[in-house]
């Protein structure tokens, strides 16, 4: 009969293995937990030496489950959801816990979103967000995925909630405009003005006006957030959705620039626990957040 100490143990053991599976990499899943990679790592292969089993098929890029994982996978969840059920219970009805797992690309930079976080935890200081923007992270196994259709062409198994819509505009720093005055028109920033531009934008159709035409297009970089940190401090003109005018008052658009882009992201659920109430409560908040801000939702059916 396994004792209280063993059944511990191989409980701690099974989540770590669920954590790794929903993370994609052990590493994430470590990092995630604020656990020691070796640590993690050690769980899960003494999990596999008790058993005698291969539970995951670890390569360059992350750890897959085997066959046998994703068959105790669906136990392990419903495990871990009774466990968060008796702490919720415990807890009290008005009170939510736990990680909301989103994976969102680095794109989603500048939206203000994160500096209205405050008061989500304010008024649910037990919620804790995991926000991940790594490629390796199989997006299907968390809890809210949001999807950047222009580059990412497998999409994430998940029930679809809405698109978020806002418009591509160019922007620049207060600092920046009132050193160099405004473009007066598209050519005329294309000839004399400071760009920076992420390298996606360059590979795409729409956007490659600019690597042919720009003069001075001093700065490109994969990281959304870099440009919009180098932006706000003065060191030239980007694209970046919309929303950056609703949320930052350094940033200005660049008015006289004849150029119309429609920036899409499209929400999905994880479907096993979509509906439970810390996940619930952080897609009310978002759906609240983007009406607070005029970015337009289209809700799926």
């Amino acid at each position: 009969m396994p004792t209280i100490k063993t059944k511990i143990t191989f409980l701690r053991e099974l989540f770590a293995l669920k954590e790794v599976i929903d993370a994609g990499q052990i590493r994430v899943a470590a990092e995630r937990n604020g656990i020691k990679h070796s640590n993690m790592s050690k769980m899960i292969l003494d999990l596999e030496s008790r058993f005698k089993t291969r539970l995951l098929i670890r390569n360059s890029s992350g750890s897959i489950p085997t066959n046998t994982t994703r068959q105790i996978y669906a136990d392990i969840e419903n495990i871990s959801n009774a466990l968060d059920k008796i702490i919720q219970n415990l807890t009290g009805p008005d009170e939510l816990t736990g990680y909301i797992s989103i994976w969102t690309p680095e794109s989603f930079a500048g939206s203000g979103l994160l500096t209205e976080l405050s008061d989500l935890y304010a008024q649910h200081p037990k919620i804790r967000l995991d926000i991940m923007m790594n490629k390796a992270v199989n997006i299907s196994n968390v809890d809210i995925a949001l999807f950047d259709n222009r580059y990412y062409k497998k999409k994430p198994i998940g029930v679809p909630l809405f698109n978020l819509k806002t418009p591509t505009r160019f922007f620049a720093s207060v600092e920046y405009i009132e050193k160099h005055g405004m473009p007066t028109d598209i050519n005329d920033m294309l000839e004399n003005y400071d760009l920076c531009v992420r390298q996606t934008f360059l590979e795409h159709p729409k956007f490659n006006f600019i690597s042919k035409r720009a003069k001075k297009l001093n700065t490109t970089a994969d990281s959304a957030a870099v440009l919009y940190q180098l932006v706000n401090d003065g060191a030239g003109i980007t694209l970046m959705p919309n929303w950056v005018h609703n949320t930052n008052n350094n940033l200005k658009q660049i008015d006289n620039i004849d150029f119309e882009y429609e920036f899409v992201l499209t929400a999905f659920a994880n479907p096993m626990t979509m509906q439970t109430p810390k996940v619930k409560t952080f897609i009310e908040f978002f759906c609240d957040f983007c009406k607070r801000h005029n970015i337009t939702l289209e809700m799926f059916d």
